[in-house]
């Protein structure tokens, strides 16, 4: 075996990449759909899917559009539809996607993407704002589920897509471009942190030595589930956890384990309990990171605002009970807005979902 793993297969492991991978975009819960029913305008409606992953129609009522195509729903409310209007011409656009993300990890922005269109593995790169010093953009890779495919974002290309060079991104895709393989007697620090590199090992260094020398955790870090990876005598690599949380703000020393050469500390993505969702009529719908303080009006100011057709007086925020079932606040945000009545303005929650419907 040899004395490094791929550092691709490696974030395979420490990453969980989500595995979704088709040519078409499968609606999801949060998208906001355009349902036209031709010489129908009463049954034309724009909807949000709720997060039981179905819309509310007139005649039909409730049906369920998550994990369709738009072309796959259309025909099906045409179908439900021809029992109320004469050979229905149904026509669905997905107008505000929120399921079409991807994520990038390593040396580069580390995040998720909620995209309106497919978007090339290069041009993911430019919108993250470009890799760090340290990045090997040779030996990038695509992680798609459980498949690697390799990158070299090296060569020059002019715009075409072309497979192991630019090619197109499949929802659920990880962007990971590798730091610079680290020697065995360096220290490597990726993931979530200010800058991700390799640091010269030196006698005693511990966790939070490596972590501060990265310039600590970036607002979206999960300190909590951290990890090291370290190469065994055997040739295995074995993963260490540690909670760097717990060593900064407990002050649990015995938490900041020492360093070996060649370690690789990996600081991950926040899990997506701890983010909250703003869709809907917005003019950036994004994930946000949960942080302590986080308020309705926060998250709508992060998601660039409402649109034009934004109906401010009715915003949903979805929230998971302690039973696990779901329950909606409605929120009059053009009560806070327009009359300063932050009596209103409440604290979101982990998970919470905020959608500000047309």
């Amino acid at each position: 075996m040899q004395r490094w793993l791929s550092w691709c297969a490696l974030a395979g492991l420490l990453v969980a990449a989500p595995s979704v991978a088709q040519e078409e975009y499968l609606i999801g819960g949060g998208d906001t759909l355009q349902v036209n029913v031709w010489k129908n305008v009463e049954l034309s409606q724009s909807v949000i899917v709720r997060p039981d992953g179905q819309i509310t129609l007139p005649l039909i009522r409730d049906v369920r559009a998550e994990g369709l195509t738009a072309m796959q729903l259309g025909k099906q409310l045409a179908e439900l539809l021809s029992s109320f209007v004469n050979a229905p011409n149904v026509t669905v656009t997905v107008a505000a996607p929120t399921n079409y993300r991807v994520y990038t990890q390593g040396a580069i922005a580390n995040g998720v993407f909620s995209l309106a269109a497919p978007l090339t593995a290069r041009q993911l790169l430019a919108r993250a704002g470009g890799a760090t010093a340290d990045a090997d953009l040779a030996r990038a890779c695509i992680l798609r589920g459980t498949v690697r495919i390799p990158l070299d974002l090296t060569i020059p290309v002019r715009g075409q897509v072309s497979a192991g060079i630019n090619p197109v991104l499949n929802p659920g895709d990880v962007l990971a471009i590798p730091v610079r393989e680290v020697a065995p007697g360096r220290v490597l620090v990726v993931g979530e942190v200010a800058q991700p590199h390799a640091l010269p090992y030196t006698e005693g260094m511990t966790v939070l030595d490596a972590y501060l020398a990265a310039g600590g955790g970036t607002v979206a870090a999960d300190l909590k589930n951290a990890r090291i990876a370290r190469l065994q005598g055997s040739g295995e690599t074995s993963e260490i956890p540690i909670d760097i949380d717990e060593v900064l703000k407990r002050g649990v020393m015995q938490k900041n384990l020492a360093l070996a050469p060649g370690d690789i500390l990996t600081v991950p993505f926040k899990r997506p309990e701890e983010r909250i969702l703003v869709v809907g009529e917005v003019k950036t719908p994004k994930t946000i990171p949960f942080r302590e303080g986080l308020t309705l009006l926060d998250a709508y100011v992060e998601a660039g605002g409402g649109t034009e057709f934004a109906d401010l007086g009715s915003i949903k925020v979805v929230r998971a009970a302690s039973d696990g079932k779901k329950q909606e606040l409605a929120i009059d945000l053009a009560r806070i807005l327009k009359k300063a009545d932050l009596s209103r303005n409440i604290p979101l929650s982990p998970g919470d979902i905020v959608m500000v419907p047309r």
